[in-house]
């Protein structure tokens, strides 16, 4: 039965609760300024597909969440379906809060990196301020492979059933990311996705699970794992490298005479082309689950 992605719902978090049930993903991209962020929009339109952008910690501290969040209203005026703005990975709970108040739809206050009683207090303080505002909450346990993150087993980086049940029940997120040996950035070798730990937590808790790390994970990966209970998908590093490496061949190309609108008349369509690779790995290709 083919899934539908323009569906629309009374919230984000309906839509959360939706997807895990039906075992629908939304994709997420991580975005950087005005350029990445009409190519996602542009890509979701040919999609027709609600999509989530988001704003990684330093992003949100360069632009500030209040400008990014009136950038986003802006092309929400050209989007087809939904655009939700999210806060990716936030480790503090104070820029938890401005983005909340400058009117983000969603945030990550990630405090996987601390112990377990005080990554439930960081989440318990940004969920209970989200409330009035009804943003959702994005929490993290385990860890996320790449950017410096160093493991030294299975047990290092997998999260803990017991920890992840710990956090939800006390902290009430309203969605999780889990460490389930994904990782961010372009890796030497492909992630290996514990399927077994992932269902183990699918089956823990209800909520609807986050899947960090999706520019390196195979399409048949990314399938098998929405089936599983992954509602949420984070893309970014493919996203930012195809800007980065293509506006600089082109400015290598134009010297002196190098123009911005110029130049990112050329680079926003090779983004858009890889956003649009992406939601098709993750919207529609059923046929790759095995």
């Amino acid at each position: 039965m083919e899934k539908k992605f323009s569906e629309q719902f009374s919230s984000l978090h309906e839509l959360f609760k939706a997807y895990r049930k039906s075992e629908r993903c939304l994709a997420a991209f991580n975005v950087n300024d005005n350029y990445d962020l009409k190519a996602v929009v542009e890509a979701a339109n040919e999609m027709n597909t609600h999509v989530m952008v988001m704003t990684y910690p330093p992003v949100a501290d360069l632009i500030t969440p209040q400008v990014f969040a009136k950038m986003v209203e802006g092309v929400r005026l050209n989007a087809h379906n939904k655009v939700f703005l999210h806060l990716d990975h936030s480790t503090s709970v104070d820029q938890c809060k401005a983005a909340i108040d400058a009117g983000y739809d969603s945030v990550m206050i990630d405090g996987s990196q601390q112990p377990l009683e005080e990554n439930i207090k960081m989440t318990k303080e940004v969920v209970e301020y989200a409330k009035s505002a009804n943003v959702v909450v994005e929490a993290e346990i385990g860890k996320i492979l790449g950017r410096g993150v160093e493991v030294k087993s299975d047990d290092d980086f997998l999260a803990s059933v017991a920890d992840v049940t710990q956090l939800y029940e006390e902290a009430n997120p309203d969605i999780v990311a889990v460490g389930i040996g994904t990782a961010h950035g372009f890796t030497p070798q492909e992630p290996k996705i514990h399927f077994g730990r992932l269902g183990e937590i699918a089956d823990a808790i209800p909520a609807p699970l986050v899947l960090h790390g999706g520019t390196g994970i195979p399409d048949q990966d990314i399938q098998k794992s929405i089936s599983m209970g992954m509602s949420k998908i984070n893309i970014g590093t493919i996203v930012h490298t195809t800007y980065m490496q293509e506006a600089l061949k082109r400015m290598n190309e134009a010297g002196k005479n190098a123009y911005p609108p110029f130049i990112m008349n050329e680079v926003v369509p090779l983004i858009k082309e890889v956003v649009v690779d992406r939601l098709k790995a993750v919207n529609f290709q059923d046929e790759l689950v095995v």
